[in-house]
């Protein structure tokens, strides 16, 4: 586990949403910000590897998310400050770390990652609180009824079903009554973009996922009747098939697999042009 303090002004923390957005903006070209020393950016090759955008754009799209994950955590009745724990799960290069570091105290602020890529280079840029490298069907290393808020983002949507329901179980475990779960997924609208892949594409994950555009009419069948849909495609990268790939999750298949652990409290097919996945937001069982 890595563990890097950050001690962030606290006039900083009562500043605007976009006013600090405007600040991690500054600090894509200049660490030094208004007196604060922010962590540093990975290079442009590396953002887009893991997510497909870099730089400006990709914090845009992870802002976006955040919005909603405050707002999310204010309805809910959990609204983020700095006493409060939080985990990104699956937290890649460390782009929402970054901005909920505003919010949550770094003692407090958590990201796991199964890619030790991912953990070295949050480590290498300073991205701050504790970094811990998880197995694909491991356990986390943290104790039960921990955590108040937690975010998955383009992470239950590379699962097969095993890992999906493995996960579930886990991040319950790990969090404490009432703690809200910000997720994403893919919705039915991708089975379109799959039907609809240009044949001269350039994205490798689009380009395999075509092959299935013949199954069409079964995957919205199974969509429709609630069915799991996993495509063991390594998701592009050469990465594990039986472990990431491709999934296709309806809210009717988590309402009915999760709802020992969780309530359902909103689930958004499109929710923005900034993302192509539907977003999911659970509570945990008191």
């Amino acid at each position: 586990m890595s563990i890097k303090i950050f001690q962030l002004p606290e006039s900083k923390r009562n500043i605007s949403d976009k006013a600090w957005f405007d600040l991690i903006i500054q600090s894509i070209s200049n660490k030094f910000v208004d007196g604060v020393e922010f962590p540093t950016f990975p290079p442009r090759d590396v953002q887009e590897r893991f997510v497909g955008s870099s730089y400006r754009q990709t914090m845009e799209d992870a802002f976006d998310f955040y919005k909603f994950v405050k707002s999310q955590a204010d309805i809910l009745g959990k609204p983020l400050a700095s006493v409060m724990r939080f985990l990104d799960f699956g937290c890649g290069w460390g782009r929402f770390m970054r901005l909920f570091m505003k919010d949550i105290a770094s003692e407090n602020l958590f990201g796991c990652d199964v890619m030790p890529a991912a953990i070295d280079i949050c480590q290498s840029t300073g991205i701050p609180g504790s970094l811990n490298l998880t197995e694909p069907e491991g356990k986390l290393p943290y104790p039960d009824n921990f955590f108040d808020v937690i975010i998955a983002y383009s992470v239950f949507s590379h699962l097969p079903e095993r890992m999906n329901l493995h996960w579930e179980r886990e991040l319950a475990r790990v969090s404490s009554p009432g703690c809200v779960f910000c997720l994403t997924l893919e919705p039915r609208e991708c089975i379109d973009r799959i039907v609809n892949v240009p044949p001269d594409t350039d994205d490798a994950r689009l380009r395999t996922l075509s092959k299935y555009a013949p199954f069409a009419k079964e995957l919205y069948r199974k969509f429709d009747s609630g069915e799991f849909i996993y495509f063991p495609t390594g998701g592009g990268d050469n990465l594990i098939p039986d472990v990431y790939g491709d999934a296709i999750v309806p809210l009717s298949f988590i309402q009915k697999k999760w709802s020992q652990d969780f309530f359902v409290k909103k689930y958004i097919d499109y929710p923005t042009n900034n993302s192509r996945q539907a977003r999911m937001v659970v509570q945990k069982k008191y």
